[in-house]
């Protein structure tokens, strides 16, 4: 692994340099006027090159080569070849796709933000007081959400593969792990304020996301989220109140198991470590100082345990969330996708349809899935689940059982399953 490992950080580190030294060149040449940039319309850019080795570090527009061409008007947003890529605090990113690339084909695309990135023809970008008052102007931002269902999720769980399930039926616009979610988490995490119901100063970033991902009020929308977005769950049934909202998950073992097996190769834990810990809530972050372990395995309990600790602690109070397991996925197959499809308002008659999703691998052209080699025989250690099912009671969280489930999460579909 060391050998691949310093392969593949050296031909990083040679498309990094390139890349920068190629939209520099482009940047002076080619470059906005201090006039445009003061425009409240759209800056737009013609996508020079795309960097595909980089699609798995997100919507980051500097990992495109662009060639600025123009300010169009703010409808260009309105386009449907157009959609959300990128958000910071003071600036939205949009990409328009080449033609005849449906990015809500889940099945095809299993991933909403390297279909954006692979078939990226022109990347847009708004400063966000711009955004504010196009939407406010527009009413958009008047919505509550009732055309939203959200599915949360553990990872490494069938989440995906409900998605594509979900996509097969052409009932709903699939967006599947938008990344400008997950840059909402990684603000809101990056600042010192916990993440809970009272952090108001967030709920116009989160909503202009939302309305922005889901512009079209009259058409059902099906968002299926990293599984760290969960960190955002106290936040978003007071944004949109009238969204429906599911929790995925799955026992502890599996769970952990399949996450080595995919990111194993990706690099020594240290890299990992500083991309996926920072990640999480304050609170959590502090019980990993404490009782750090510098092995993978662990860094994906801790993880995971925060996800479900933030899920329990939502819906104490709450009735109208439901959660399911992988596991009952798998008990009966027509049963669960029945009564999925009744939660989201798809008929019936499209479930036979969808179960032909589960005749192939769901993340077959996945980046993920195309860089896992021999790290099929990679296991969590008994010592490590043991390791996470102390902390978690800390964390409010119970596990039982061979494979560590869950055991306190109220699965609320079982009945109808």
């Amino acid at each position: 692994m060391g050998l691949s490992f310093l392969l593949t950080a050296t031909k990083a580190a040679v498309f990094v340099l390139l890349s920068r030294i190629s939209q520099l060149l482009v940047t002076i040449l080619f470059g906005p006027s201090n006039s445009d940039k003061k425009s409240n319309g759209v800056l737009c850019y013609d996508v020079l090159c795309d960097w595909k080795f980089f699609a798995l570090q997100g919507g980051d527009p500097s990992l495109f080569t662009l060639k600025f061409t123009g300010v169009k008007d703010l409808t260009w947003l309105d386009r449907d070849d157009v959609t959300l890529y990128h958000v910071t605090e003071k600036e939205f990113f949009f990409v328009r796709s080449k033609s005849g690339v449906d990015i809500h084909d889940a099945g095809k695309h299993p991933f909403l933000y390297v279909v954006k990135h692979d078939t990226a023809a022109e990347v847009g970008t708004v400063a966000r007081e711009v955004i504010v008052d196009y939407l406010r102007g527009s009413g958009r931002m008047d919505r509550d959400g009732s055309n939203i269902s959200i599915l949360h999720n553990i990872g490494r769980c069938g989440s995906t593969l409900v998605t594509s399930m979900v996509s097969k039926t052409k009932q709903c616009h699939v967006l599947s792990e938008p990344i400008a979610l997950m840059d909402v988490v990684n603000i809101l995490t990056n600042k010192e304020r916990a993440i809970t119901r009272d952090a108001v100063e967030y709920f116009h970033l989160l909503k202009e996301v939302l309305v922005l991902l889901t512009p079209d009020p009259d058409k059902k929308y099906f968002i299926k989220t990293h599984s760290q977005i969960i960190y955002l769950l106290p936040l978003f049934h007071q944004v949109m109140p009238g969204m429906k909202e599911a929790y995925m998950h799955r026992a502890m073992r599996p769970t952990v198991t399949s996450m080595l097996r995919a990111f194993s190769d990706m690099g020594p834990f240290w890299i990992m470590e500083k991309i996926f810990i920072p990640q999480m809530p304050k609170n959590v972050q502090k019980l990993w100082l404490e009782n750090r372990v510098a092995e993978f395995g662990n860094s994906i309990i801790i993880m995971t345990l925060a996800n479900i600790h933030l899920y329990l602690n939502e819906t104490k109070d709450r009735n109208d969330m439901k959660s399911f397991s992988y596991e009952s996925l798998v008990a009966d197959k027509y049963a669960f996708c029945k009564s999925l499809f009744q939660e989201l308002g798809i008929g019936v008659e499209h479930v036979d349809l969808a179960l032909t999703a589960m005749e192939k691998d769901s993340q077959k052209n996945s980046v993920i899935s195309k860089a896992k080699t021999g790290a099929s025989k990679v296991e969590v250690t008994e010592e490590a689940l043991e390791w996470g099912k102390t902390i978690g009671r800390t964390l409010g969280v119970e596990m039982d059982g061979h494979d560590y489930r869950i055991s306190n999460i109220q699965h609320s579909w079982n009945s109808q399953t």
